[in-house]
């Protein structure tokens, strides 16, 4: 419900024209930063004139993929699978949606598939994302009953499709090498997951060789006359492709119940903290429960056991495993499960952990299995964050007065301690246009809202980082010491909008506030500002005066990979270093040395996290890494 909510009142404030008085303003991005990646370094570390996504094109095979055809992108992937798909522009997720029925779409939107803004990208409609299957063999009897069958939502939780904008399907014909357009989907206000049953029954499709393409049309959101706010829009969210022989226009049911929603931290208000701070109220911090998300899409009632299990990364040991119960769950329905949780994360690490959550669904034998298990990765190093770590739009302060407008968010020292810096997620704007300066501050609490200024530093100008999530670290220019409740946030020195990340899957909960006119009011905005603390803390190898963050150290490419790969150390990186491989099942599965550069072809297809330790057996990076066939 409370999803669903941020979608009604956020399309409103899309449209208000730039030339009001200072407010808040919410609009869609203009780059995805966990696509990033538009060359592929070569051993040498220079790029080779030819990009990642191309050179994964044309390694990917392209044997006639036999029926059934089916996909619900419920792997653990950033990208569609190229067992089944023949292009990547589409972005696998678990955020943008608002009711799916299992974990995982395919996003369509205005970004190409390495998360940046198309060049054709414009205030009129244009075609946008591409989603093409591989060559199938339908060489079949229109007798056979031939239907493709897909769930499709417009807008999910950010920016619905205007009338004027579209979602396609095209069929192709082998022999004559063309495509024909079958079918349309145009925007407007009809929210939720709708389903489309389309017939295969004309025989210039029914050959071996045969594909079927969806296309996003588009236009971009926000004013042109302000090209900071400019950004994606138009979004479509597509689930459960299914095409396949002796079908009926009746053969609707999804006979599966699934996991949908992701995974959410443990610690009450933060995904991730210092653990110096956990440990010192760990009590009051621990969530009871583990709050599963799953849904029962059958027409018929179905027994459900849940499992849960967390693994300590910094040592392999799996240390909670139990059994959550098992109950039925009714059709066609949506289950929230608070899985009781008599549990407190440990561990022999003094500076820093890392912990993998893993919660699983045991069902009926015919069940899909693979969307049956979801996992979360819960951090402790140097910083606070409230936010996920996924920006799904755009928030700053803009219009005539919002000169010296404040933004502020409100966190909470355990311990005291002192802020060496803040982290903000800067979206790209359309032309580089919010590329403007702003001083970092913060404020002692005063009564739930900013108070005292505590400490500030100036000259700093909003960028888009080169890191997975688009962070950037801004310096103080000495700590700032904090206890208790504190804010953290900006002063900016123009009118003009900044547009740093909004999570819109956290609500911010009345930790949130903006000034104008030297008045601090509650922010409205439908979500979590991306913006935390960098904590100094005493004697910590994660936190020292100089650097960056932890996950900094290193770097990998290319990502995803066939198997080779190189991890690139930053100045302050460690020579000597160990990399654990983990698999998505939270499995170690291999070890290496700080060579550097690794082969990973003898793993399966998937997605795997590389942990790198000192060899002390601290956390120096956390980096996932896609290995394809």
């Amino acid at each position: 419900m409370m999803r669903q909510r941020w979608l009604i009142y956020l399309l409103p404030l899309l449209l208000v024209s730039t030339g009001t008085s200072a407010q808040e303003v919410f609009t869609g991005l203009t780059r995805n930063r966990q696509l990033d990646g538009r060359m592929v370094m070569n051993p040498d570390g220079q790029t080779d004139g030819m990009t990642g996504m191309t050179r994964l094109k044309a390694a990917a095979a392209e044997e006639p993929v036999a029926l059934p055809f089916f996909d619900d992108f419920s792997r653990d992937s950033l990208y569609p699978s190229v067992d089944r798909w023949s292009d990547l522009q589409v972005f696998v997720n678990n955020t943008f949606s608002v009711t799916q029925p299992s974990m995982g779409v395919a996003t369509f939107d205005c970004l190409d598939e390495y998360g940046l803004l198309y060049d054709q990208a414009s205030n009129l409609v244009f075609a946008a994302d591409r989603l093409t299957s591989r060559t199938i063999d339908l060489a079949y009897p229109a007798s056979d009953s031939i239907w493709l069958s897909f769930l499709y939502e417009a807008g999910g939780v950010s920016d619905m499709p205007e009338s004027d904008d579209s979602l396609t399907l095209s069929f192709w014909a082998p022999d004559e090498e063309r495509w024909y357009s079958v079918w349309q989907a145009t925007g407007g206000t009809k929210t939720g997951f709708q389903q489309a049953m389309i017939p295969v029954t004309d025989s210039r499709f029914l050959k071996n060789g045969f594909r079927f393409m969806f296309t996003g049309y588009a236009s971009l959101a926000g004013v042109l006359t302000e090209p900071s706010r400019s950004g994606t829009a138009d979004q479509w969210n597509l689930d459960h492709i299914w095409l396949d022989r002796n079908r009926s226009r009746h053969d609707t049911v999804i006979h599966d119940v699934a996991m949908t929603l992701p995974l959410r931290s443990l610690v009450k208000e933060y995904e991730a903290m210092p653990w110096r701070h956990f440990r010192q109220a760990f009590l009051s911090l621990m969530s009871p429960a583990v709050s599963l998300r799953y849904r029962n899409n059958d027409t018929i009632v179905r027994n459900v056991t849940r499992y849960i299990s967390v693994t300590d990364l910094t040592t392999g040991a799996v240390v909670r495993d139990f059994d959550a119960g098992s109950s039925n769950a009714a059709p066609l329905s949506d289950i929230l499960y608070d899985a009781p949780l008599l549990y407190t994360y440990n561990t022999a690490a003094t500076d820093s952990a890392l912990f993998l959550v893993t919660a699983s669904l045991v069902t009926d034998d015919f069940d899909r299995k693979h969307n049956d298990t979801i996992r979360y990765l819960q951090r402790f190093y140097d910083y606070f964050a409230i936010d996920d770590g996924t920006a799904e739009a755009g928030y700053g302060i803009n219009g005539q007065g919002a000169n010296n407008a404040r933004v502020a968010l409100r966190f909470r020292s355990f311990i005291p301690d002192s802020v060496r810096g803040i982290s903000i997620c800067f979206n790209d704007a359309y032309d580089n246009a919010n590329q403007r300066a702003f001083d970092i501050m913060v404020w002692a609490d005063d009564n739930g809202q900013p108070g005292v200024v505590l400490g500030s530093s100036q000259g700093f100008v909003a960028a888009p980082g080169g890191e997975i999530n688009g962070f950037v670290t801004y310096l103080f220019d000495r700590p700032v010491q904090v206890t208790d409740y504190f804010w953290v946030g900006w002063s900016q020195l123009s009118d003009k909008f900044l547009n740093a990340g909004l999570d819109l899957n956290t609500p911010n909960d009345g930790r949130q506030y903006f000034m104008l006119s030297g008045v601090w009011q509650a922010s409205q905005a439908p979500g979590t500002l991306m913006i935390r603390p960098v904590m100094r803390g005493a004697g910590s190898a994660t936190s020292s005066d100089h650097g960056t963050l932890i996950n900094d150290m290193f770097t990998l490419y290319p990502n995803p990979t066939s198997g080779e790969v190189t991890l690139l150390p930053s100045d302050r990186a460690p020579d000597d270093f160990t990399v654990d491989v983990i698999s998505s099942s939270g499995a170690r599965v291999l070890t290496l040395d700080s060579s550097g550069r690794y082969d990973l072809s003898r793993l399966s297809p998937g997605t795997y996290i590389l942990l790198v330790k000192s060899r002390e057996g601290l956390p120096l990076s956390i980096l996932r890494v896609i290995i394809l066939k």
